[in-house]
């Protein structure tokens, strides 16, 4: 496995650098197609899963400080937590769970019925074709998906908040402009691209290490 990983790695480098040297070999119909799929089909799905987790957040911060007489602190707690844990961390386990399960089953099915080594036998290289544009579409979805998942969760939490706190949406905004930071905002943001970079290679690599079963593609 380390060795595959290794040799993995340093075929999608050599294609990099390539690319780089050479720009023309980008496909952008396949990084549009994969962009399309990996990022704007996921949108709603990450957005509900977000919206009902900031909402959750909130509720149980208002019932825990309840306690000690400070409600109002349940708004820093999930403007905070939503920006820089909460809304990348679930973005990427639904991403990783969808997109990335889907070009492992991609790839491996095309590793199957040989379409691989029949692109290998013509001279076209599966990782300019098959990983590089699926790796620069999910570098580009998703942390466009994390932006909208903080602002999903920063929703529910402001939908809560008005049900439990009775903070109307104009003051909950101002007070989300007092807590937030540029600094808050770009801790969870700048986690995405490598996380990106992460589930797009390991489910590209699960794929080509499909063996030509139905069993290994599982």
């Amino acid at each position: 496995d380390a060795v595959a990983l290794t040799s993995f790695l340093g075929e999608v480098s050599a294609a990099s650098v390539r690319l780089v040297r050479e720009p023309w070999r980008f496909r952008p119909i396949s990084f549009i197609h994969h962009l399309d799929h990996a990022g704007l089909r996921a949108l709603p799905i990450i957005f509900l899963i977000c919206f009902l987790i900031g909402a959750v957040v909130m509720q149980q911060g208002v019932v825990q400080l309840s306690y000690f007489g400070a409600e109002p602190m349940a708004v820093n707690m999930v403007a905070i937590l939503s920006l820089r844990e909460v809304g990348i961390l679930l973005t990427s386990i639904m991403v990783a769970g969808r997109s990335g399960s889907a070009f492992t089953a991609e790839i491996g099915s095309m590793k199957m019925r040989e379409e691989i080594d029949a692109m290998r036998t013509l001279g076209i290289d599966p990782m300019d074709t098959l990983v590089l544009p699926r790796v620069a579409a999910l570098v580009v979805a998703l942390p466009l998906l994390t932006f909208m998942g903080d602002i999903a969760a920063l929703a529910g939490g402001g939908v809560m908040a008005w049900v439990m706190l009775g903070l109307e949406p104009p003051i909950y905004i101002d007070k989300l402009q007092e807590i937030i930071s540029f600094r808050h905002f770009m801790v969870g943001m700048i986690k995405a691209p490598f996380a990106a970079v992460v589930i797009a290679l390991v489910g590209c690599l699960e794929g080509l290490r499909v063996q030509g079963s139905a069993e290994s593609l599982g």
